[in-house]
């Protein structure tokens, strides 16, 4: 088929810009907005473009409305208040959800999250809260406005061609603003008593289980490699940077709770980051003197509080956490950094916003992301199920797969969870108590040891893309016995932190620099 002139194809896409809304068979009358800022030549230019951008566009797991505008399958019974709770909500999501919903029914406002196919400008901007939409951030990294709405307002932008805004080409995804949390499946006091901080890693000689079960005790002491030079962006609730483990370690805080101070108020968070770079201790637990130490004891953690203090937050707070990881490195390009997240979402899919920031801190920032593959058994996470990000499953001392932990394949098909590490009665800082600890469960303490190791990698190989880390990981993974090496259970094995340091890299190709030029 021969192609359309260029100029025939922007003739009709100005004409059908111009052209009267027509109502679809669910709105019979036309809705106009005489206060609406009026589309400019740009705009005009914006929406040739933006058909090119559609006709490449890959929809998979997406719906398209009449209006043009893509969404979840399950959207419709989001912006209506009749979407059904799974089996599987902990009672913090099932009581997020009860409320969205009765909000969603009475029509009030709710957090919805819009992604337009251009970086958004001031004039929809303007006509998004010309027609009652309050805009709280804006993300151009993945091309994102998250707005407070109401549900009516939603549903006429996305299923209604009768009204009449003429900024809707702009909009190419509409998602509610999920509930996220952290969500350890336990939290147990230990009988523990500090002894001696400022020991140096060479000379923990007994290091406590996990650090041993996954070698990182041999890459200090034979390799000299203790994640020296790298940070760890540990997005959570926070960080206790004064905590015995930590001080010194925190080279940085940002709070997007807005309604707390920048404090680690629920202990998550500090206990996640000293299981990644905590500085060693020794301590009396449970009655053995034992040597506590974070995995990489020599890297820096870059604080990033977006949960509160119940350990819950909202998609737009990751979003906004996850930019505030790329402006830091983007002030410290030559700083390795690797993103530790320990949280996730009941509610996503693997098309969701928080999946798409993961993949663009990987893609297009070069960023390694270890996340959580979730504590729901049956399923992963999101944004755990992100294609490119290190997902992480739990492991008890036995190297047995906890029963929590989160089993794959993704949502979209491939294999996940991606490695295994120690997650069951991990034992790190206390928040809020200066030098004492506690033991958590989950595949939240799983994440931060191979963050860790990732730090290690990036202290020896400065250069590897994420790419590489992944495979390095995989490619060095202790492999599990019987049911615990099935690929859905524990992906490559069990993370292996002296083999992962003294792997030979894989060489970078044509086409990994090929494929880091596509979004």
């Amino acid at each position: 088929m021969k192609a359309l002139p260029a100029t025939f194809i922007i003739f009709i896409v100005l004409l059908s810009s111009l052209s009267v809304a027509v109502a679809d068979s669910n709105f019979n009358e036309t809705i106009t907005q005489p206060q609406l800022p009026h589309p400019t030549i740009s705009d005009y230019v914006n929406k040739v473009l933006i058909a090119f951008k559609a006709w490449r566009f890959d929809s998979k797991g997406l719906t398209r409305t009449n209006t043009g505008i893509y969404v979840d399958e399950q959207f419709w019974n989001w912006v209506t208040g009749s979407i059904q709770a799974s089996a599987n909500l902990t009672d913090e999501a099932l009581a997020w959800l009860n409320a969205f919903k009765e909000k969603v029914q009475n029509d009030e406002p709710v957090q919805w999250i819009v992604i337009t196919w251009v970086k958004p400008n001031d004039r929809l901007k303007e006509a998004l809260e010309a027609v009652g939409a309050k805009v709280l951030f804006i993300d151009d990294g993945i091309n994102a406005i998250s707005i407070s709405a109401r549900p009516s307002l939603i549903k006429n932008l996305v299923y209604n061609q009768a009204f009449d805004f003429p900024f809707r080409f702009y909009i190419r995804e509409v998602w509610p603003d999920f509930y996220v949390a952290n969500g350890p499946t336990s939290v147990e006091s230990v009988n523990s008593a500090f002894i001696q901080g400022n020991i140096t890693p060479d000379a923990v000689a007994n290091a406590n289980w996990n650090i041993k079960l996954i070698k990182a005790d041999l890459a200090w002491s034979k390799d000299g490699i203790t994640g020296k030079g790298v940070t760890i962006a540990v997005v959570d609730t926070g960080v206790d940077c004064n905590h015995v483990m930590l001080r010194g370690a925190c080279v940085g805080f940002a709070n997007f709770v807005t309604d707390e101070p920048a404090k680690d108020l629920n202990g998550h968070g500090t206990h996640v980051a000293s299981i990644a770079a905590g500085r060693p201790v020794k301590a009396n637990v449970d009655g053995r003197i034992v040597y506590i130490s974070g995995v990489a004891p020599e890297a820096n953690i870059l604080a990033v509080k977006v949960l509160n203090k119940a350990g819950s937050g909202t998609m737009t707070q990751i979003l906004q956490g996850l930019d505030y990881v790329v402006q830091w490195h983007h002030k410290h390009p030559n700083e390795p950094i690797v993103v530790s997240m320990s949280l996730g979402s009941p509610f996503g899919s693997p098309r969701d916003p928080m999946v798409q920031k993961v993949e663009q801190l990987i893609r297009e920032e070069h960023i390694p992301v270890v996340i959580a593959a979730g504590n729901e058994f049956v399923v992963i996470d999101t944004p755990g199920i992100a294609t490119d990000a290190i997902t992480v499953a739990a492991v008890d001392r036995n190297m047995k797969v906890a029963s929590f932990s989160g089993k794959g394949p993704g949502l979209s098909g491939e294999i996940k969870p991606d490695i295994a590490a120690p997650g069951v009665r991990i034992v790190a800082a206390k928040a809020g108590s200066g030098n004492g600890f506690i033991a958590m469960s989950g595949t939240s303490m799983a994440t931060p040891h191979v963050s860790g190791v990732v730090a290690l990698i990036l202290q020896k190989y400065g250069t590897l893309t994420p790419e590489s880390v992944k495979l390095v990981l995989e490619k060095t993974a202790y492999p599990l016995d019987n049911i615990n090496a099935l690929p859905t259970w524990s992906g490559a094995g069990l993370v292996d932190a002296y083999a992962a340091v003294n792997a030979e890299p894989p060489k970078s190709s044509i086409w990994d620099w090929f494929r880091r030029l596509i979004p």
